[in-house]
């Protein structure tokens, strides 16, 4: 963690000790270890720092600018979409825009052109969400479940961290455009990537959820409650099960995947080992919100995602972590 905290340090996005001690406790140096096992010590460090970056910037939008004019959440994301297009950091940057710039240097140049447009346009829906999630607050919004629950999935930074992984894990599909239709028969590779950001996002919410009722937060299970006229301890329930079920879809879409049915041989490795780094990040977020403190874990999955779906099947050991 000391790494970690002098990273952060230099670059500003932990300067004061309030901040310091906030990124000390979430422990992103074991949640990089367990993302990316196999990667060598510095991919583990850039993965740690980018979770640094998503988490105190998430962190930000959620907490300090609480509060605040949704139009100055937009300011901010335009400010950090500008480093991603290529502008340097001015005198007057903001510690994130330096954190970006810094870390955007040392990823982007590793990637193809089809990866950097990746993450740009996934980090920009993220931060889309998150200025929508502001003026939601703002004007007391009251969204309907099917609404929240696709908000959900672009605000919890699931996505762009998957595509940090792939750098970091030596995961890189394939650069063709073809892929995505041929693997997924449609969809499949975006399928997996989304039920890994519903599994995540699901999960936060049950175990944040008390959290949530008292700051006046919206969270998918006082959504639920409202729409459906249902307990809290109803709709806990029913959140539950629908986490549940959708793990279940999640694992048999690695397994698909991993399969390499229906793919090209020539990029079923390619498939397999990005699946295996997709099983890993879900895998290490449901352990990071068990062991970071500031969850309720209670109510995570009984299993964590095994890394090798088709463990089972004798293929591979799987490290599946309980």
């Amino acid at each position: 963690m000391g790494q970690l905290l002098r990273w952060a340090q230099q670059v500003g996005l932990a300067s004061s000790t309030s901040e310091q001690q906030r990124l000390a406790a979430m422990g992103l140096d074991v949640l990089a270890m367990r993302m990316v096992p196999t990667a060598d010590e510095r991919d583990v460090a850039l993965t740690a720092q980018w979770s640094a970056f998503i988490c105190l910037v998430d962190d930000y939008f959620d907490r300090d600018l609480r509060g605040t004019l949704a139009s100055r959440a937009e300011s901010v994301l335009q400010r950090l979409l500008s480093v991603l297009a290529g502008e340097e950091p001015q005198p007057d940057s903001t510690g994130p825009e330096v954190a970006l710039a810094d870390l955007w240097r040392r990823t982007a140049p590793r990637m193809s052109p089809r990866w950097r447009d990746r993450f740009i346009a996934d980090y920009t829906d993220f931060g889309r969400a998150t200025c929508e999630e502001a003026v939601h607050r703002e004007r007391r919004h009251q969204l309907p479940l099917d609404t929240y629950m696709a908000l959900r999935r672009r605000t919890i930074t699931v996505l762009p961290m998957t595509d940090i992984v792939e750098c970091t894990a030596a995961a890189s599909l394939p650069d063709s455009p073809e892929l995505f239709e041929q693997c997924a028969e449609g969809t499949r590779l975006r399928a997996l990537r989304c039920a890994g950001a519903d599994v995540v996002g699901w999960t936060n919410d049950l175990a944040s959820a008390e959290a949530d009722r008292r700051r006046g937060q919206n969270n998918l299970l006082t959504v639920m409650e409202h729409e459906r006229g249902c307990s809290s301890a109803e709709s806990r329930t029913a959140v539950v099960s629908m986490r549940d079920a959708r793990l279940r879809d999640f694992r048999s879409l690695a397994l698909r995947l991993s399969d390499g049915r229906g793919l090209p041989s020539a990029a079923r490795a390619c498939v397999a080992a990005y699946t295996a780094a997709v099983c890993d990040l879900v895998n290490a977020s449901l352990y990071w919100l068990d062991r970071t403190g500031r969850f309720d874990a209670r109510w995570l999955p009984p299993h964590a995602v095994s890394s090798q779906p088709w463990a089972g099947e004798g293929r591979r050991t799987s490290h599946e972590t309980s």
